[in-house]
């Protein structure tokens, strides 16, 4: 039988080859799966994907070779290879990298976005356009000029969240590498998969990508010409995207702040509960020696004192095992729940669903914690 993969995600990474697709998607993996080096030739020839998580949904994240190659054969098979990512995943998130020189949107790039978005029209929804590798110095207005030429030669309605501008890095700076992912993440969750459905092959000849190239140097001059018609559009658009940023860094640092402060409150919670479990070992402690001394006296006592000493010996099994159940089930105590998180009792619904002895999901079925065995 057929998978149904319309509920299965996917993340599909677009763009030629020597962008920087491979790179990111380690990025966002967290570790290195794809092969990725600086060649003058294709490193990626066959689509591959790795599974991942991130704002509680699964995806396939694809690593799927470039578009345009000077061989048609090799065009013609990464047709393919993109035509199999968006038939196992027709809902996806899809980002296309754009490379540049010195600032300037590849030509190939753009005719290569062209392409695939005919073949398949890309939802601005799930859609993030990325401009990969760039110099951490750049003009100050630089995206917002790139945001309006993008939107002027590729015919798509740009918006700040949609595209997203990565300085070149140290690729084995730690620090560097995590401050990407965080900043690649903070666009991608704000898309939403959509269904792609193919409109028809795509269609690209080695002999036309000349002629595609120079129509797109044609009009990002054309742009470049008449752009001090509309430098109050660029400023505009700038602000929206400085403001974004700005938006983004005070959510992440405000983030911060939450997880520092829930780290701190844990920190006192359980300092409380080793206090509390620390003074409750030495009761049952206590407990126990006068069990024990009890115990000891009966072999010396009458028939009638010995009955009564048992009775007091009986109530001191049941002190402590109400105490060792009150240990076991103080405020503050994490229970594994069937989905994988913890909760604490306190929070525990009937209905809930538990993992127990032999990591076996039970049902609460109530929260009297002196009926729990």
């Amino acid at each position: 039988m057929a998978r149904n993969n319309k509920n299965q995600f996917g993340l599909i990474i677009l763009g030629n080859s020597g962008v920087g697709k491979s790179f990111l998607a380690n990025i966002l993996l967290d570790r290195e799966i794809f092969k990725h080096e600086f060649s003058a030739r294709s490193v990626t020839h066959r689509t591959e994907f790795q599974e991942i998580t991130f704002d509680d949904h699964h995806y396939a994240i694809f690593n799927i070779p470039g578009l345009i190659e000077a061989d048609q054969t090799r065009v013609d098979i990464n047709k393919r290879e993109i035509d199999q990512a968006f038939t196992q995943r027709p809902n996806s998130l899809i980002i296309y990298v754009f490379g540049q020189q010195n600032g300037r949107i590849r030509d190939e790039d753009v005719v290569a976005f062209n392409a695939i978005n005919a073949a398949y029209p890309l939802n601005i929804e799930s859609l993030l356009l990325v401009v990969n590798g760039l110099p951490a110095t750049r003009p100050k207005n630089y995206e917002g000029e790139v945001m309006l030429m993008l939107q002027d030669i590729i015919q798509v309605p740009i918006a700040a969240e949609r595209v997203c501008f990565l300085n070149h890095i140290d690729r084995e700076n730690l620090n560097e590498r995590q401050a990407l992912r965080k900043q690649l993440l903070s666009f991608i969750v704000e898309l939403s998969p959509t269904e792609h459905v193919k409109a028809h092959d795509i269609r690209l000849k080695v002999e036309e990508v000349a002629m595609l190239k120079k129509q797109i140097e044609e009009m990002a001059k054309e742009f470049n010409a008449n752009k001090v018609h509309f430098e109050d559009e660029i400023r505009q658009q700038q602000k929206r995207y400085d403001d974004l940023i700005t938006h983004q860094k005070a959510e992440t640092e405000s983030y911060h702040r939450i997880i520092e402060r829930q780290a701190e409150e844990a920190k006192e919670m359980r300092q409380s509960q080793e206090a509390q479990v620390q003074q409750m070992q030495q009761q049952l402690e206590t407990m126990q020696q006068e069990h024990q001394r009890l115990r000891d006296e009966m072999a010396t006592k009458t028939k009638a004192e010995a009955q009564a000493m048992q009775r007091a010996l009986e109530a001191s099994n049941q002190a402590q095992l109400a105490l060792m159940n009150k240990m076991c089930f103080m405020a503050g105590t994490l229970v594994r729940m069937a989905d994988g998180t913890d909760k604490s009792i306190e929070k525990i619904q009937v209905g809930d669903i538990v993992m127990g002895a032999s990591n076996q999901p039970h049902v609460v079925m109530f929260l009297d914690v002196e009926q729990l065995e």
